[in-house]
């Protein structure tokens, strides 16, 4: 079987069953019969069911959407996470899939207490003040209720669903063999590393169920900006939170929908959140990657407060600078100076032809030629980008297109505050004053200095090893070669197919020839003057034989 890594339990092999009838559902089903995944379809499915390999569905961008959201939780998720590979996606599939949502109903406040109970040995009421047993949200992994401490503090207790975990789990395993039998009966999958996205997916949602880690995210967010008159962030009360339960301090401010005042009122709101994610991502590396309009909050006193800190960035100083030198060349029409930057951030998955290369990324600069700067657009810019790499093999790093899909909301939000708000006038000057910074920095060329001596120090000392290991292979012949050949999948499995057919009708024939004698012989109890046995071999001949004829059609390989 296919699955050999699942536990072949009852419930999990239904799991299975369930996502290969959704994929056969939304007109996937020739994907399930290049991955060799008819066995575990029921026969009279198979037979009427599963479509011929060249039938693709309509709207095949939404048929996708809908198969990740039929199947709960963890496939929810995981389109949330494909919805930010603009990288490999066509932005049709991007925009399908950034319509998932966690629509779930919220679980029994029983359940509630009965966890709080579970982590610290004492029930809600000996905890809390109070506790608002109508959940303030409800989402997939958990839910959120509103409490007051003893001590008066308002805050928000985060609650995992029950049995969540091992739904993940199980979806995991199973996802991860899906991508396995991608790469090894669909080649042209390899493109999209699949078991790579499964494996950043599963380290990703491992994250999200482990509340602490959510927690100590807070935390450090906390601390950086210790002190800022510019954001506000709210503390974990670690006594009250474990893997399973995270409590937070809860501060109530406006929604950016909320907001009312002044034009220059709003436009200092709008400067302010975005100078904040400026200090965020370049003087911090460390970003709050989740600003829709629910999280985000402008307090009384003018500060910025966020909240929900289960999605979070993390950019080095490498990619740090690359983004502003990508920044600035975009900036100074320089579309050489992109093509190095860019080439330097991606990972190239393909031969990539500089001439065209060059040709496109001209062509992108030339639609922002005498373009009103306020009207320019990060969204559009960042699309743009990442469309070219797509078109070119070259996948852009995750922690850049998480920047990217942050950096479209933080827009979304700026102009809702004030639609004029010029973001190349913010954004320019912070990132010529950061280069410089850090170009002319003693400890910054300090570092660079050590940093680039240890590694030709490492390079080095390790060269006459390297170079003796080289030749003991030579000489042992052990030297070898890696030949890879795309379609030899594809061939090897027509193969198997093709023998598949030529036993089975090799099979028939030797029953419809064994009848055939027992029919002459006149042996055994007699119907209507024939031997039963003769009568029953070619009636299961004709079966098999009309099945053959109908595998054979249904292919569409006559």
């Amino acid at each position: 079987m296919p699955f050999y890594h699942v536990r072949q339990t009852y419930r999990d092999l239904q799991r299975v069953r369930q996502i290969l009838n959704t994929l056969i559902k939304h007109g996937f089903g020739y994907v399930v019969e290049r991955l060799n995944l008819q066995g575990y379809i029921p026969l009279g499915q198979r037979l009427f069911r599963i479509p011929k390999r060249e039938a693709v569905p309509r709207n095949v961008a939404e048929q996708f959407k809908l198969v990740f959201e039929e199947l709960g939780p963890t496939f929810i998720k995981f389109g949330q996470i494909l919805s930010l590979r603009r990288d490999i996606l066509s932005e049709e599939f991007v925009k399908e899939l950034e319509k998932l949502q966690d629509n779930v109903p919220p679980f029994p406040v029983e359940h509630s207490r009965q966890e709080i109970l579970s982590q610290f040995g004492k029930p809600v009421e000996n905890l809390f003040a109070s506790f608002d047993e109508k959940p303030l949200a409800a989402a997939s992994i958990g839910q959120v209720h509103r409490a007051q401490l003893l001590d008066g503090r308002n805050v928000v207790v985060k609650i995992q669903r029950p049995g969540i975990k091992q739904i993940v789990e199980t979806d995991l395993n199973i996802l991860m063999n899906l991508a396995k039998l991608l790469e090894r009966y669909m080649p042209e999958a390899r493109l999209y590393d699949p078991v790579g996205m499964v494996e950043e997916f599963a380290k990703s949602i491992r994250r999200e169920l482990d509340f602490r880690i959510e927690g100590r995210s807070a935390d450090k967010f906390r601390e950086l900006f210790k002190g800022s008159r510019t954001i506000f962030v709210p503390e974990v009360i670690w006594d009250l939170s474990g893997p399973r339960v995270l409590t937070i301090e809860y501060k109530v401010g406006k929604k950016v929908t909320e907001v009312v005042g002044d034009i220059q009122y709003r436009h200092d709101l709008a400067k302010r959140f975005n100078e904040s994610y400026l200090i965020q991502i370049f003087e911090h590396g460390f970003f709050h990657a989740d600003p829709h309009p629910g999280n985000i909050f402008f307090l009384g006193d003018g500060r910025i407060c966020f909240h929900d800190f289960g999605i979070m960035g993390h950019m080095d100083d490498e990619m740090v600078d690359h983004l502003s030198n990508l920044f600035l060349a975009f900036m100074d029409k320089d579309a050489a100076r992109m093509i190095d930057v860019y080439l330097e951030v991606g990972i190239i998955t393909g031969d990539v032809d500089m001439r065209s290369l060059k040709r496109d990324i001209g062509d992108f600069l030339e639609r922002y030629y005498g373009i009103p700067l306020k009207e320019f657009s990060f969204a559009e810019f960042m699309e743009g980008l990442i469309a070219i790499g797509r078109r070119h093999q070259i996948k852009a790093p995750t922690e850049l297109l998480l920047f990217g899909k942050t950096f479209m909301t933080v827009e979304s939000v700026v102009r809702v505050l004030d639609p004029d708000f010029n973001l190349v006038e913010n954004i320019r000057p912070y990132t010529q004053v950061l280069l410089r910074k850090r170009l002319f920095e003693p400890s910054r060329i300090y570092r660079d200095i050590m940093k680039g001596g240890m590694e030709i120090n490492n390079i080095l000392r390790n060269l006459p090893h390297d170079l003796r290991n080289i030749l003991r292979r030579l000489k042992e012949g052990r030297i070898e070669l890696d030949v890879k050949h795309d379609k030899l999948e594809d061939l090897e499995l027509h193969i198997d197919k093709a023998s598949n057919r030529l036993s089975f009708s090799l099979i028939i024939a030797a029953i419809i020839v064994g009848s055939s004698i027992i029919m002459q012989t006149q042996m055994g109890p007699l119907i209507l003057g024939f031997p039963v046995m003769g009568v029953i071999g070619y009636l299961v001949a004709g079966f098999l034989g009309l099945w053959l004829v109908w595998a054979i059609l249904r292919s569409g390989r006559l």
